[in-house]
Protein backbone atom coordinates (compact mmCIF):
# COMPACT_ATOMS: atom_id res chain seq x y z
CA UNK A 1 0.00 0.00 0.00
CA UNK A 2 1.06 3.41 -1.06
CA UNK A 3 1.88 5.91 2.01
CA UNK A 4 0.23 9.02 1.97
CA UNK A 5 2.43 11.70 2.77
CA UNK A 6 0.99 15.33 4.06
CA UNK A 7 3.13 17.63 1.85
CA UNK A 8 1.28 16.25 -1.17
CA UNK A 9 -1.83 18.17 0.08
CA UNK A 10 0.41 21.15 -0.81
CA UNK A 11 0.53 20.27 -4.37
CA UNK A 12 -3.38 20.37 -4.72
CA UNK A 13 -3.58 24.69 -4.64
CA UNK A 14 -0.52 24.38 -6.65
CA UNK A 15 -2.57 23.04 -9.72
CA UNK A 16 -5.35 24.63 -8.96
CA UNK A 17 -3.33 27.88 -9.32
CA UNK A 18 -1.86 26.61 -12.65
CA UNK A 19 -5.32 25.85 -14.05
CA UNK A 20 -6.63 29.17 -13.33
CA UNK A 21 -3.91 31.39 -15.42
CA UNK A 22 -3.59 29.09 -18.05
CA UNK A 23 -7.64 29.43 -18.19
CA UNK A 24 -6.97 33.22 -17.76
CA UNK A 25 -4.86 32.95 -20.35
CA UNK A 26 -6.90 31.59 -23.12
CA UNK A 27 -9.99 34.09 -22.32
CA UNK A 28 -7.72 36.85 -22.88
CA UNK A 29 -6.38 35.36 -26.20
CA UNK A 30 -9.85 34.93 -27.23
CA UNK A 31 -11.11 38.32 -26.24
CA UNK A 32 -8.04 39.97 -28.09
CA UNK A 33 -8.48 37.73 -31.17
CA UNK A 34 -12.15 39.06 -31.05
CA UNK A 35 -11.99 42.75 -30.22
CA UNK A 36 -9.05 42.29 -33.20
CA UNK A 37 -12.20 41.94 -35.60
CA UNK A 38 -13.90 45.06 -36.66
CA UNK A 39 -17.67 45.37 -35.46
CA UNK A 40 -18.52 45.48 -39.43
CA UNK A 41 -17.56 41.86 -39.29
CA UNK A 42 -20.22 40.86 -37.11
CA UNK A 43 -22.80 43.15 -38.54
CA UNK A 44 -22.11 41.36 -42.06
CA UNK A 45 -22.19 37.78 -39.85
CA UNK A 46 -25.79 38.83 -39.12
CA UNK A 47 -27.02 40.31 -42.86
CA UNK A 48 -25.64 36.77 -44.21
CA UNK A 49 -27.71 35.16 -41.28
CA UNK A 50 -30.89 36.78 -42.60
CA UNK A 51 -29.24 36.45 -46.64
CA UNK A 52 -29.12 40.30 -46.81
CA UNK A 53 -26.51 39.31 -49.25
CA UNK A 54 -26.37 43.44 -50.19
CA UNK A 55 -25.87 44.55 -46.50
CA UNK A 56 -23.39 41.88 -46.13
CA UNK A 57 -21.22 43.11 -49.05
CA UNK A 58 -21.67 46.55 -47.49
CA UNK A 59 -20.12 45.64 -44.15
CA UNK A 60 -17.56 43.48 -45.29
CA UNK A 61 -16.06 46.27 -47.34
CA UNK A 62 -16.03 48.41 -43.88
CA UNK A 63 -14.33 45.57 -42.34
CA UNK A 64 -11.46 45.18 -45.06
CA UNK A 65 -11.03 49.18 -44.83
CA UNK A 66 -10.12 48.18 -40.92
CA UNK A 67 -8.00 45.01 -42.00
CA UNK A 68 -7.12 45.09 -45.77
CA UNK A 69 -4.45 42.29 -44.94
CA UNK A 70 -7.00 39.79 -44.06
CA UNK A 71 -7.32 36.88 -46.66
CA UNK A 72 -10.68 35.31 -45.03
CA UNK A 73 -12.17 39.02 -45.21
CA UNK A 74 -11.32 38.38 -48.72
CA UNK A 75 -12.68 35.20 -49.17
CA UNK A 76 -16.38 35.83 -47.74
CA UNK A 77 -16.52 39.05 -49.95
CA UNK A 78 -15.50 37.27 -52.73
CA UNK A 79 -18.21 34.52 -51.77
CA UNK A 80 -20.92 37.06 -51.07
CA UNK A 81 -20.24 38.75 -54.88
CA UNK A 82 -20.94 35.51 -56.83
CA UNK A 83 -24.35 35.17 -54.08
CA UNK A 84 -25.13 38.88 -55.93
CA UNK A 85 -23.81 37.48 -58.83
CA UNK A 86 -20.96 40.10 -59.27
CA UNK A 87 -19.15 37.19 -60.57
CA UNK A 88 -16.94 39.89 -62.38
CA UNK A 89 -16.04 41.62 -58.80
CA UNK A 90 -15.25 38.32 -57.28
CA UNK A 91 -12.86 37.60 -60.43
CA UNK A 92 -10.95 40.80 -59.69
CA UNK A 93 -11.05 40.26 -56.16
CA UNK A 94 -9.22 36.87 -56.21
CA UNK A 95 -7.32 37.87 -59.11
CA UNK A 96 -5.54 41.44 -57.49
CA UNK A 97 -4.80 38.79 -54.36
CA UNK A 98 -3.04 36.50 -56.58
CA UNK A 99 -0.65 39.62 -57.29
CA UNK A 100 0.01 39.99 -53.70
CA UNK A 101 3.91 38.53 -53.05
CA UNK A 102 3.86 37.72 -49.30
CA UNK A 103 1.52 34.18 -50.16
CA UNK A 104 1.98 30.92 -48.99
CA UNK A 105 1.50 27.98 -51.60
CA UNK A 106 -1.45 27.33 -49.16
CA UNK A 107 -2.71 30.99 -49.69
CA UNK A 108 -2.41 30.25 -53.27
CA UNK A 109 -4.03 27.36 -53.66
CA UNK A 110 -6.84 28.46 -51.82
CA UNK A 111 -7.18 31.56 -54.18
CA UNK A 112 -6.80 29.66 -56.99
CA UNK A 113 -10.07 27.06 -55.65
CA UNK A 114 -11.88 30.28 -55.16
CA UNK A 115 -11.26 31.43 -58.72
CA UNK A 116 -12.35 28.39 -60.06
CA UNK A 117 -15.90 29.51 -58.31
CA UNK A 118 -15.59 32.27 -59.99
CA UNK A 119 -15.05 31.23 -63.65
CA UNK A 120 -17.62 28.54 -62.91
CA UNK A 121 -20.45 30.46 -61.86
CA UNK A 122 -19.74 32.66 -64.72
CA UNK A 123 -19.65 30.25 -67.48
CA UNK A 124 -15.58 30.68 -68.43
CA UNK A 125 -15.32 26.90 -68.69
CA UNK A 126 -12.05 26.89 -70.66
CA UNK A 127 -10.30 28.93 -67.64
CA UNK A 128 -11.60 26.70 -64.90
CA UNK A 129 -10.08 23.74 -66.68
CA UNK A 130 -6.87 25.31 -66.58
CA UNK A 131 -6.92 26.54 -63.69
CA UNK A 132 -7.32 23.22 -62.46
CA UNK A 133 -4.59 21.55 -63.29
CA UNK A 134 -2.56 24.25 -61.16
CA UNK A 135 -4.56 22.87 -57.78
CA UNK A 136 -2.20 20.13 -57.16
CA UNK A 137 -2.96 20.11 -53.12
CA UNK A 138 -4.91 16.89 -51.98
CA UNK A 139 -7.17 19.13 -50.01
CA UNK A 140 -8.84 20.49 -53.96
CA UNK A 141 -8.91 17.09 -55.40
CA UNK A 142 -12.72 15.98 -54.75
CA UNK A 143 -13.67 19.73 -54.99
CA UNK A 144 -11.39 19.78 -58.42
CA UNK A 145 -13.04 16.55 -59.77
CA UNK A 146 -16.73 17.86 -58.93
CA UNK A 147 -16.17 21.20 -60.53
CA UNK A 148 -15.00 19.10 -63.59
CA UNK A 149 -18.24 17.24 -63.46
CA UNK A 150 -20.14 19.78 -63.28
CA UNK A 151 -18.82 21.48 -66.50
CA UNK A 152 -18.88 18.18 -68.12
CA UNK A 153 -22.74 17.57 -67.88
CA UNK A 154 -23.32 21.45 -68.69
CA UNK A 155 -21.10 20.98 -72.11
CA UNK A 156 -23.37 17.57 -72.45
CA UNK A 157 -19.63 15.69 -72.87
CA UNK A 158 -21.16 12.55 -71.17
CA UNK A 159 -18.09 10.47 -71.33
CA UNK A 160 -15.90 13.12 -69.24
CA UNK A 161 -18.63 13.25 -66.55
CA UNK A 162 -18.55 9.43 -66.40
CA UNK A 163 -14.70 9.37 -66.13
CA UNK A 164 -14.65 12.03 -63.41
CA UNK A 165 -17.40 10.25 -61.43
CA UNK A 166 -15.95 7.56 -61.19
CA UNK A 167 -12.33 8.91 -60.02
CA UNK A 168 -14.44 10.44 -57.40
CA UNK A 169 -16.39 7.13 -56.59
CA UNK A 170 -12.43 5.27 -56.44
CA UNK A 171 -10.83 8.37 -54.17
CA UNK A 172 -13.96 9.39 -52.08
CA UNK A 173 -16.06 6.43 -51.68
CA UNK A 174 -19.14 8.68 -53.19
CA UNK A 175 -21.45 6.70 -55.22
CA UNK A 176 -22.14 7.80 -58.21
CA UNK A 177 -24.29 4.75 -59.77
CA UNK A 178 -27.56 6.64 -60.51
CA UNK A 179 -25.77 9.85 -62.26
CA UNK A 180 -23.60 7.52 -64.47
CA UNK A 181 -26.78 5.31 -65.68
CA UNK A 182 -28.55 8.71 -66.90
CA UNK A 183 -25.41 9.85 -68.46
CA UNK A 184 -25.10 6.68 -70.27
CA UNK A 185 -28.74 7.28 -71.11
CA UNK A 186 -27.67 10.74 -72.20
CA UNK A 187 -25.02 8.87 -74.61
CA UNK A 188 -28.15 6.70 -75.94
CA UNK A 189 -30.05 9.21 -77.12
CA UNK A 190 -27.47 10.63 -78.91
CA UNK A 191 -26.98 7.42 -80.95
CA UNK A 192 -30.70 7.10 -81.33
CA UNK A 193 -30.67 10.67 -82.92
CA UNK A 194 -27.61 9.23 -84.93
CA UNK A 195 -29.61 6.42 -86.13
CA UNK A 196 -27.10 3.73 -84.78
CA UNK A 197 -29.41 1.94 -82.60
CA UNK A 198 -27.69 -1.06 -81.56
CA UNK A 199 -24.86 1.70 -79.85
CA UNK A 200 -27.80 3.35 -78.15
CA UNK A 201 -28.81 -0.44 -76.30
CA UNK A 202 -25.66 -1.37 -75.43
CA UNK A 203 -26.01 2.11 -73.22
CA UNK A 204 -28.78 1.36 -72.03
CA UNK A 205 -27.94 -2.25 -71.13
CA UNK A 206 -24.55 -0.77 -69.17
CA UNK A 207 -26.76 1.53 -67.36
CA UNK A 208 -28.97 -0.82 -65.74
CA UNK A 209 -25.90 -3.21 -65.00
CA UNK A 210 -24.47 0.13 -63.39
CA UNK A 211 -27.63 0.70 -61.73
CA UNK A 212 -30.47 -1.77 -61.52
CA UNK A 213 -33.44 0.39 -60.43
CA UNK A 214 -32.23 2.68 -63.70
CA UNK A 215 -36.33 2.87 -65.20
CA UNK A 216 -34.98 5.78 -67.34
CA UNK A 217 -33.15 3.14 -69.35
CA UNK A 218 -36.20 0.50 -69.74
CA UNK A 219 -38.66 3.26 -70.56
CA UNK A 220 -36.34 3.86 -73.26
CA UNK A 221 -35.27 0.21 -74.13
CA UNK A 222 -39.69 -0.30 -74.37
CA UNK A 223 -39.77 3.17 -76.33
CA UNK A 224 -37.15 1.45 -79.01
CA UNK A 225 -39.21 -1.82 -79.05
CA UNK A 226 -42.54 0.36 -79.31
CA UNK A 227 -41.20 1.96 -82.55
CA UNK A 228 -40.01 -1.59 -84.28
CA UNK A 229 -43.68 -2.22 -83.54
CA UNK A 230 -42.40 -5.25 -80.58
CA UNK A 231 -45.35 -4.74 -78.97
CA UNK A 232 -45.07 -7.49 -76.37
CA UNK A 233 -41.11 -6.57 -75.31
CA UNK A 234 -42.23 -3.44 -75.17
CA UNK A 235 -44.67 -4.48 -72.33
CA UNK A 236 -42.34 -6.68 -70.86
CA UNK A 237 -39.63 -4.41 -70.37
CA UNK A 238 -41.98 -1.78 -69.22
CA UNK A 239 -43.49 -3.84 -66.66
CA UNK A 240 -40.03 -4.32 -64.77
CA UNK A 241 -40.66 -0.55 -63.72
CA UNK A 242 -43.08 -1.93 -61.20
CA UNK A 243 -39.91 -3.51 -59.69
CA UNK A 244 -37.86 -0.83 -59.67
CA UNK A 245 -39.93 2.43 -59.17
CA UNK A 246 -43.56 1.64 -59.74
CA UNK A 247 -44.55 5.79 -59.26
CA UNK A 248 -42.10 6.26 -62.51
CA UNK A 249 -45.16 4.37 -64.53
CA UNK A 250 -46.88 6.85 -65.20
CA UNK A 251 -44.70 8.30 -67.66
CA UNK A 252 -45.60 5.37 -70.18
CA UNK A 253 -49.39 4.81 -68.85
CA UNK A 254 -50.46 6.01 -72.24
CA UNK A 255 -47.71 4.31 -74.69
CA UNK A 256 -48.18 1.06 -72.34
CA UNK A 257 -52.18 1.08 -73.20
CA UNK A 258 -51.92 1.56 -76.77
CA UNK A 259 -49.11 -1.62 -76.92
CA UNK A 260 -52.55 -3.81 -75.24
CA UNK A 261 -55.00 -1.89 -77.34
CA UNK A 262 -52.84 -2.99 -80.85
CA UNK A 263 -52.68 -6.87 -79.36
CA UNK A 264 -56.13 -6.68 -78.46
CA UNK A 265 -55.61 -6.50 -74.80
CA UNK A 266 -57.36 -3.50 -73.77
CA UNK A 267 -59.14 -4.37 -70.80
CA UNK A 268 -56.18 -6.58 -69.26
CA UNK A 269 -54.09 -3.33 -69.58
CA UNK A 270 -57.05 -1.35 -67.63
CA UNK A 271 -57.19 -3.94 -65.23
CA UNK A 272 -53.25 -3.61 -64.61
CA UNK A 273 -53.48 0.07 -64.60
CA UNK A 274 -56.29 0.12 -61.87
CA UNK A 275 -53.38 -2.51 -59.52
CA UNK A 276 -50.74 0.33 -59.94
CA UNK A 277 -53.18 2.66 -59.08
CA UNK A 278 -54.29 0.88 -55.67
CA UNK A 279 -51.18 -0.78 -54.39
CA UNK A 280 -48.73 2.35 -55.05
CA UNK A 281 -51.63 5.42 -55.08
CA UNK A 282 -50.42 6.88 -58.77
CA UNK A 283 -53.54 8.48 -58.35
CA UNK A 284 -52.68 10.01 -62.74
CA UNK A 285 -53.46 6.93 -63.90
CA UNK A 286 -57.09 7.88 -63.83
CA UNK A 287 -56.32 10.30 -66.06
CA UNK A 288 -54.59 7.90 -68.73
CA UNK A 289 -57.55 5.66 -68.39
CA UNK A 290 -60.03 8.60 -68.61
CA UNK A 291 -58.92 9.52 -71.75
CA UNK A 292 -58.71 6.62 -73.24
CA UNK A 293 -62.09 5.51 -72.49
CA UNK A 294 -63.41 8.75 -73.73
CA UNK A 295 -61.27 8.35 -77.29
CA UNK A 296 -62.45 4.82 -77.24
CA UNK A 297 -65.72 4.41 -76.04
CA UNK A 298 -67.51 8.34 -75.74
CA UNK A 299 -67.92 10.99 -73.45
CA UNK A 300 -70.92 9.27 -71.78
CA UNK A 301 -68.92 6.51 -70.77
CA UNK A 302 -65.75 8.42 -69.78
CA UNK A 303 -68.41 10.83 -68.16
CA UNK A 304 -69.64 7.39 -65.78
CA UNK A 305 -65.76 6.47 -65.37
CA UNK A 306 -65.30 10.38 -63.75
CA UNK A 307 -68.35 10.57 -61.39
CA UNK A 308 -67.29 7.10 -59.64
CA UNK A 309 -63.90 8.28 -59.29
CA UNK A 310 -65.46 11.64 -57.76
CA UNK A 311 -67.59 9.52 -55.43
CA UNK A 312 -64.53 7.68 -54.72
CA UNK A 313 -61.22 10.00 -54.30
CA UNK A 314 -63.68 13.85 -54.60
CA UNK A 315 -60.77 16.35 -56.84
CA UNK A 316 -60.38 19.10 -58.33
CA UNK A 317 -58.76 17.09 -61.38
CA UNK A 318 -60.80 14.50 -61.71
CA UNK A 319 -64.20 17.58 -61.35
CA UNK A 320 -62.04 18.29 -64.62
CA UNK A 321 -62.86 15.00 -66.26
CA UNK A 322 -66.06 14.96 -65.76
CA UNK A 323 -66.57 18.32 -67.00
CA UNK A 324 -64.75 17.97 -69.88
CA UNK A 325 -66.71 14.56 -70.62
CA UNK A 326 -70.33 16.49 -69.93
CA UNK A 327 -69.36 19.49 -72.25
CA UNK A 328 -68.99 16.59 -75.02
CA UNK A 329 -72.04 15.13 -73.98
CA UNK A 330 -73.92 18.35 -74.16
CA UNK A 331 -72.59 19.86 -76.72
CA UNK A 332 -73.45 23.65 -77.12
CA UNK A 333 -74.08 24.02 -73.46
CA UNK A 334 -72.37 27.42 -72.32
CA UNK A 335 -73.06 26.45 -68.59
CA UNK A 336 -71.38 23.50 -68.99
CA UNK A 337 -68.57 25.16 -70.67
CA UNK A 338 -67.94 27.82 -68.64
CA UNK A 339 -67.85 25.80 -65.86
CA UNK A 340 -65.00 23.72 -66.92
CA UNK A 341 -63.46 26.90 -68.06
CA UNK A 342 -63.24 28.22 -64.55
CA UNK A 343 -62.06 24.60 -63.29
CA UNK A 344 -59.23 24.17 -65.79
CA UNK A 345 -57.58 27.72 -65.13
CA UNK A 346 -57.86 27.23 -61.56
CA UNK A 347 -55.73 24.05 -62.01
CA UNK A 348 -53.25 25.76 -64.18
CA UNK A 349 -51.91 27.99 -61.95
CA UNK A 350 -51.76 25.08 -59.22
CA UNK A 351 -50.71 21.92 -60.52
CA UNK A 352 -46.96 21.54 -61.35
CA UNK A 353 -44.27 18.81 -61.31
CA UNK A 354 -41.81 19.88 -57.94
CA UNK A 355 -38.05 18.91 -57.19
CA UNK A 356 -38.26 17.68 -53.77
CA UNK A 357 -34.78 19.07 -53.36
CA UNK A 358 -35.00 22.32 -54.44
CA UNK A 359 -38.80 23.53 -54.77
CA UNK A 360 -38.67 24.36 -58.54
CA UNK A 361 -41.72 24.15 -60.53
CA UNK A 362 -42.58 22.62 -64.15
CA UNK A 363 -45.23 22.19 -66.35
CA UNK A 364 -43.62 18.91 -67.56
CA UNK A 365 -41.26 16.26 -66.12
CA UNK A 366 -37.42 16.62 -66.02
CA UNK A 367 -35.43 13.50 -65.13
CA UNK A 368 -32.93 16.41 -63.94
CA UNK A 369 -33.73 19.60 -62.56
CA UNK A 370 -33.37 22.48 -64.20
CA UNK A 371 -32.56 24.61 -61.23
CA UNK A 372 -30.27 22.57 -58.87
CA UNK A 373 -29.17 19.86 -61.34
CA UNK A 374 -30.25 17.24 -58.99
CA UNK A 375 -30.99 13.95 -61.01
CA UNK A 376 -34.48 12.04 -60.23
CA UNK A 377 -36.15 14.78 -57.73
CA UNK A 378 -38.58 16.22 -59.88
CA UNK A 379 -42.17 14.09 -59.47
CA UNK A 380 -43.40 12.34 -62.10
CA UNK A 381 -46.82 13.46 -60.95
CA UNK A 382 -48.78 16.51 -61.30
CA UNK A 383 -48.38 18.01 -57.30
CA UNK A 384 -51.24 20.80 -56.02
CA UNK A 385 -48.61 23.40 -54.98
CA UNK A 386 -52.06 25.27 -52.80
CA UNK A 387 -51.81 21.92 -50.19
Amino acid sequence: MVEFELWWLLLIPFFFGLGWIAARIDIKHIISETTDLPASYFKGLNFILFQDYEKASESFSDALRIKPDSLELHFIQGNIFRKLGKIDQAINLHNKLLDQKELTPQQIESLKAELMQDYFTAGFYDRCKSLSKELSNEQYQEFKLKILLDISIKQRHWDSAIKYCKEVEQNFGISYRLQISHFLCELALEKIIQEKKDQAIKHLEQALDIYKNSTRANIILGELEFEKQNYKSAIEIWKRIELQKPTDFILIATKFLECYEKLNKQNECLSFLSHLRESYGINQIDSVIFNFILQKEGPKYAEEFAKNNLIKKPSIEVLDQLFSAKSLSDGSDSDTKMMQQVIKNSIGTKLFHLCNHCGFKAKQHHWQCPACNSWETVSNELKDISK
